[in-house]
């Protein structure tokens, strides 16, 4: 995974991302700021972040750790949090090569461009 070079994103609300997204369903566990662990849904994803669902509001800048197949452990800070939602911006962006095996992993099937 490679650092993600903030001063390039311009994040001007929930829907902004700096890469494209994948639309999912997904059930994955994530470490809480509390140390709590929950299942969370993951409703999209892309290199570099997730929008999942989970009943709880976040603070801006909560780090969470998820549980991802292929990847491990993958820290993501909090950019927005609301309704029932939240979007995230992984610390490190998840690289081409391990990506799709990602999306393959979640049970998605990625279009070929």
């Amino acid at each position: 995974m490679q650092k993600i070079d903030l001063s390039k994103a311009q994040y001007a609300g929930p829907d902004t991302r700096i890469a494209p997204r994948t639309d999912i369903y997904a059930r994955t566990s994530v470490t809480l700021p509390d140390a709590r662990q929950e299942v969370v849904t993951i409703v999209n994803i892309s290199a570099d972040g997730v929008l999942f669902r989970l009943p709880q509001q976040f603070e801006v800048n909560d780090i969470l750790i998820f549980k991802m197949p292929i990847l491990g452990q993958v820290a993501a800070r909090v950019i927005w949090s609301m309704a029932g939602r939240t979007g995230v911006q992984f610390e490190n962006m998840i690289s081409v090569q391990d990506y799709l095996p990602l999306l393959r992993a979640f049970g998605c099937t990625p279009r070929e461009q």
